[in-house]
């Protein structure tokens, strides 16, 4: 009796440890409960677009896909409501949807070395809450940088100083 006590208590502890919002996921296989994570890392695993089961992680905080084939993001990021961090970098992305405008919570994306050169008007509604855009090693103009300074100011921007050789 004694031995299957001690074995529902460590059981028990084992899936307090599992909701914690410390442990960073780094598979899907790992998810048993998608309301429990928090931290998920899905960098170089070959997606082509943002698993749907994702969209289920109502107290996801950070999203690491970076490194992967993502060439467009459904409308359906903006259900993250609790995403503080998304890491969008070195996929072959080109624009973002404008139901991003809505993530409130959203403090940090990261679109580097993606192809992203513009952001939805929409975006305006994130200056205050979006602290960090990072843009590097995107090829933007300095017409693009100008454009998206002005939609928001009070972000800081990373960025490479484009030579505007384009235009």
């Amino acid at each position: 009796m004694r031995q299957s006590g001690w074995f529902l208590f460590l059981l028990l502890m084992a899936n307090l440890a599992e909701a914690q919002p410390g442990k960073v996921y780094k598979s899907l296989k790992e998810v048993t409960d998608p309301h429990e994570v928090y931290v998920l890392q899905l960098r170089g695993k070959r997606l082509k677009a943002v698993p749907s089961i994702v969209y289920q992680m109502t107290n996801l905080c950070e999203l690491d896909l970076r490194g992967n084939r993502i060439s467009h993001l459904s409308d359906s990021i903006a259900l993250l409501t609790q995403l503080q961090r998304l890491d969008l970098s070195r996929n072959p992305l080109m624009d973002l949807p404008l139901s991003m405008a809505e993530m409130k919570e959203l403090r940090e994306l990261v679109l580097w070395s993606t192809y992203v050169t513009d952001l939805p008007p929409s975006f305006s509604q994130l200056d205050e809450s979006l602290v960090v855009l990072d843009l590097r090693d995107c090829p933007l103009t300095l017409d693009n940088q100008e454009a998206i300074e002005n939609l928001l100011p009070s972000v800081k921007k990373l960025w490479y100083y484009a030579c505007n050789c384009g235009n």
